[in-house]
């Protein structure tokens, strides 16, 4: 889809700046296909003042290749191709350049910048809609705090169950916490057969940090991890649960499907991989970038463009909201910790099941099916989902749980 100067500058105002923190003036450079625009942010004012002269300077500049513009309008655009930042993760870095500090402060401006172009020559991709709100009064689930030791650490942790029958034990995405499920927690579907049970991580939600956690940096490995599930599981009485983790959950449930298969009925990796080096990067925990604006542009491309709006920008809050640093000590373990050890992992204990969503970068599809093919399990393609199926659309994640579940209940 061609684009000019004229369109550019049309496209671009002061209202792709509402709800954005202020921040140091800048300048940015876009390059869309060979179409330049010089770009000045200063004291909420997005101001366009045409290609740039011999004489101009600039902070930062963004350059979209013909490929990268021609796959952004795309009805609807592939993986990788959703959001700036989803450019940039999958298809490199230089496409940024200039102060990147600056590009990271500026990361949700410049997402909402290329999707105002895209507005320019194309329709939005069409959403599906809203599940039906919850009837008015108190929900199904029930929260409480749990106290367990791990590695001669006493923690508090907060649970969330609703439900009867097998327990179905849910570990949230990197970065976030319990919340994600809630689709699932209010859902008779699920809840009819299944005691389900969520709880916040360490340093996440509602569960505690470390008291010295201002003179600490977290990070989270293996083996910690893995203690601290089969730790809640057995303080909880769980009887050989279904485990169902995304993201980091995900890589964390196919180690213990394979170290601790026993323990469980069933193992759901959701955006499940042995591992993924490149989500691990400076920007996600330093002093002079928001850590919760750049975090919301890093994980949206992750997911799908139809997926429902409300979800999505739900999945987005628990984001900016997270603690200093906790995303970036998450992805210690799936992107340098875990990769160590997933090598040497066997073939899975218990039925697993891994789940990959059509537009997930992160546990991209091919790196699903990998590690379903070693450890013996069964791949779960979900067409048109992303990321974070659970939270981002509950329904379209209901739709490819179910039939699992109830074969997970029919087995001996």
């Amino acid at each position: 889809m061609p684009l000019d100067e004229e369109q550019m500058v049309g496209a671009l105002g002061d209202h792709l700046l509402a709800g954005l923190p202020p921040g140091p003036p800048c300048t940015l450079l876009l390059d869309v296909a060979g179409v330049r625009l010089l770009v000045d942010v200063a004291r909420g004012t997005l101001t366009p003042r045409g290609a740039p002269g011999i004489n101009d300077t600039w902070d930062v500049s963004v350059g979209l290749t013909e490929q990268d513009w021609a796959d952004v309008c795309a009805d609807p655009p592939p993986r990788g191709a959703t959001t700036a930042q989803a450019l940039v993760a999958t298809r490199g870095a230089d496409r940024i350049g200039g102060r990147r500090e600056v590009w990271a402060r500026n990361a949700p401006l410049v997402d909402r910048i290329v999707a105002a172009l895209r507005a320019t020559v194309r329709t939005p991709v069409a959403r599906r809609p809203d599940p039906a709100p919850p009837p008015l009064g108190l929900g199904p689930a029930v929260g409480r705090d749990l106290h367990v030791e791990v590695d001669g650490r006493r923690l508090r942790l907060h649970v969330e169950t609703a439900g009867q029958g097998v327990p179905l034990l849910c570990l949230h995405t990197a970065g976030s916490d319990s919340r994600q499920f809630r689709g699932l927690l209010e859902d008779p579907r699920i809840t009819d057969h299944h005691r389900v049970v969520a709880f916040d991580m360490p340093w996440h939600g509602r569960s505690d940090p470390p008291d010295d956690w201002r003179t600490r940096r977290y990070t989270l490995d293996t083996g910690t991890y893995a203690a601290t599930v089969l730790a809640v599981a057995d303080a909880l009485g769980l009887d050989r649960p279904v485990l169902a983790g995304c993201s980091m959950g995900g890589a964390i449930a196919l180690y213990l499907a394979a170290r601790h298969g026993g323990r469980f009925r069933g193992v759901c990796a959701l955006e499940g991989g042995l591992g993924s080096p490149g989500r691990f990067v400076e920007w996600t925990h330093r002093a002079d970038v928001d850590h919760s604006g750049f975090l919301t542009s890093w994980v949206d491309g992750l997911m799908a463009p139809a997926s429902p709006t409300g979800p999505r920008e739900q999945t987005l809050w628990d984001y900016a909201g997270t603690g200093p640093g906790v995303y970036q000590g998450d992805t210690y373990f799936y992107s340098v910790d875990f990769p160590k050890v997933s090598g040497e992992l066997g073939s899975a204990g218990c039925p697993l099941y891994v789940f990959s969503g059509e537009y997930d970068y992160s546990a991209t599809t091919e790196m699903s099916r990998d590690a379903a093919h070693r450890l013996g399990g069964e791949v779960v393609t979900m067409p048109g989902r992303g990321h974070f199926p659970m939270s981002e659309d509950p329904e379209g994640m209901v739709e490819h749980l179910l039939p699992v579940l109830t074969a997970l209940r029919a087995a001996p």
